[in-house]
């Protein structure tokens, strides 16, 4: 990200101003390169410390982590032993106390914002720091169990090393799951396991990944990448698939066999079968996932009407547009197109030029979940990339989210051009301080991929109105399962009321059941998507009140993508300092 300064408008400065900013570069001039190479130094290090401690995080953070010292770090899939998510918040208290060391006034623009990030991030964890028993690892979609196959088989191969790491990552399996198990194992003595439905989920899935021994995709896809190596030897790949076949049966499989097991011994032991605010502190650790994970710190009461408020326009808009016809010319147009998802992805490329700044120029490849997986996971999902290597992107579709048409067109729009994989690569191209690439709340992320997904429905080459429809119908559809989140999670809904609030939009019985269920698995999830998206909405907002008759929606997009993930507090104090204003 460059140091930019505050434009100031044009006017008389008095004397004693100008002498006080003259005073203020002098004193500047000797101390502002010490404090910043310090703080530096600082991130740096951070950066460092947290890698060294997860190898798959910094393999995918870092192409070449020899260029940070780290190029002999033990692989380590790290714990989830109760003893050290204890000893992570002492590491925690730790930085803060060296950041709030830091003034902001000695260092650049750049630095201070990350000073900023950093310390929000630093606030809002140790505020729940006591509550870290209502942390939940596994899930069965969005669990660890679910997503380290994945990871795993996406984990490249660049240098002989690489595979030698992946290797002992595979072994460490059993052991990082039996860490898991002694979380869980903590969380049932202090009241707080999951509900038998959600810990079966769970059973299921780690079942169904284990159900084919010999055809299990961890062995096609190293087989796949070991013979795309051009410099190892018959012989080595030879070898280097009899290990990891071995690894795969003796150790990998076995590892969710006692997983399964283990869950399985203690069923029965989940005293809630509803939301966090049937637990002792649910309702604070659920204000805390807010804070945490959508980035906005309002009271849940507030973020709550501002959903509300959105879903009446949105219902209003539907009403209108159906009334006007919409609907019929959405049947007659349905979903056949003949773009392959990559033309999709060159047509929203291009599309964006007017309203967007130009995207740096990478390479994006589009993969498909293999079929032991597509049950358990997402429609479509984006691989971030490494920061020293952005420019190769991954992108994943679900076959079994039958997406097409202009539902596939919005699905590649939220994960590639101008969502995730765009808003990653932007950011990444402008050079930021590492230390941001691990911050930043969800809310940024999935509510910018949110915000630009509503926007590609105005792109469609099809009916105007019949896109219309879909992009509101999209979009109430989220705010319901936003509302719902927070009424099952803070305000104590059942599935019976779930139920009926869903019975009256319009939702079937198997839907409302289905999206309580997944709800309950994973809290605060639907609102980094849909507050998160109401969030870029309102500094869209801001913006225009701001800035009058010159505002520009691609000035506005270049300077949200350029602040990078944030608290959105802090976005929209980068957005005042970096936003020209009206001159009226």
């Amino acid at each position: 990200m460059p140091i930019f300064f505050k434009r100031f408008k044009r006017g008389r400065i008095l004397l004693g101003t100008l002498l006080l900013l003259a005073g203020a570069a002098f004193l500047a001039f000797f101390f502002f390169p010490t404090e910043e190479k310090k703080f530096q130094a600082f991130t740096r290090k951070v950066f460092a410390n947290e890698l060294s401690g997860n190898t798959l995080n910094l393999h995918y953070t870092l192409a070449d982590p020899s260029a940070y010292g780290l190029e002999d770090v033990p692989p380590s899939l790290g714990s989830w032993e109760p003893e050290a998510r204890k000893q992570s918040l002492s590491v925690l208290e730790n930085y803060k106390k060296t950041l709030e060391s830091f003034s902001d006034s000695r260092l650049s623009s750049q630095s201070s914002f990350t000073r900023a990030v950093f310390l929000d991030y630093l606030n809002t964890e140790l505020s729940a720091g006591e509550l870290y028993l209502y942390e939940e690892p596994l899930g069965a979609s969005l669990g660890v169990q679910a997503q380290l196959p994945v990871l795993f088989a996406e984990y490249p191969f660049r240098v002989k090393k690489d595979i030698e790491d992946y290797l002992e990552l595979l072994s460490q399996v059993p052991a990082y799951f039996s860490s898991i198990l002694s979380f869980e194992q903590e969380k049932a003595k202090n009241g707080l396991f999951m509900s038998d439905e959600t810990a079966q989920g769970i059973l299921d899935q780690c079942r169904e990944f284990i159900s084919d021994p010999e055809s299990n995709y961890l062995l096609e896809t190293f087989q796949e990448k070991i013979q795309k190596i051009t410099n190892l030897s018959p012989e080595e790949k030879l070898d280097y698939q009899t290990r990891n076949a071995s690894i795969v049966t003796s150790l990998v499989l076995p590892a969710y066999e006692d997983l399964a097991a283990g869950l399985e011994a203690l069923l029965g032991q989940g005293i809630n079968e509803l939301g966090l605010c049937f637990w002792p502190k649910g309702k604070e650790y659920y204000e805390y996932l807010v804070r945490s994970r959508v980035g906005d710190a309002r009271p849940i009461a507030e973020i709550e009407e501002a959903i509300k408020s959105r879903m009446v326009e949105d219902y209003s808009g539907i009403a209108e547009l159906i009334q006007g016809g919409a609907l019929d010319k959405a049947e007659k147009e349905g979903a056949q197109t003949d773009a392959s998802p990559e033309e999709m992805l060159e047509q929203l490329r291009s599309g964006i030029r007017k309203d967007f700044p130009l995207p740096p120029q990478v390479n994006t490849e589009i993969k498909y979940v293999p079929d032991s997986l597509q049950e358990y996971l997402s429609p479509a999902f984006y691989l971030t990339p490494c920061v020293d290597s952005y420019t190769e992107n991954v992108i994943y579709l679900n076959p079994a989210g039958n997406c097409e048409g202009l539902d596939l067109y919005t699905t590649l729009a939220h994960e590639g051009y101008p969502g995730h994989l765009y808003q990653s690569v932007f950011y990444q191209a402008d050079s930021p301080d590492v230390l941001r690439a691990l911050l930043g709340p969800d809310g940024y992320v999935e509510g910018w991929a949110t915000y630009v997904e509503m926007y590609a429905y105005s792109l469609w080459d099809g009916d105007p109105d019949a896109a219309a429809l879909a992009q509101k119908n999209r979009s109430f559809t989220l705010g319901a399962a936003a509302l719902l989140d927070i009424g099952i999670h803070y305000r104590g809904y059942t599935p019976q009321e779930t139920a009926a609030f869903l019975k009256a939009l319009g939702f079937s019985e198997e839907s409302a059941a289905s999206l309580y269920r997944s709800i309950l698995e994973a809290p605060a999830n639907y609102l980094p998507y849909y507050v998160g998206c109401l969030n870029f909405y309102d500094l869209r907002d801001y913006a225009k009140e701001q800035m009058g008759e010159s505002f520009s929606l691609k000035e506005f997009h270049q300077t949200v993508l350029e602040a990078g993930p944030a608290p959105f507090s802090l976005v929209k104090q980068y957005l005042a300092a970096h936003l020209e204003p009206s001159a009226s």
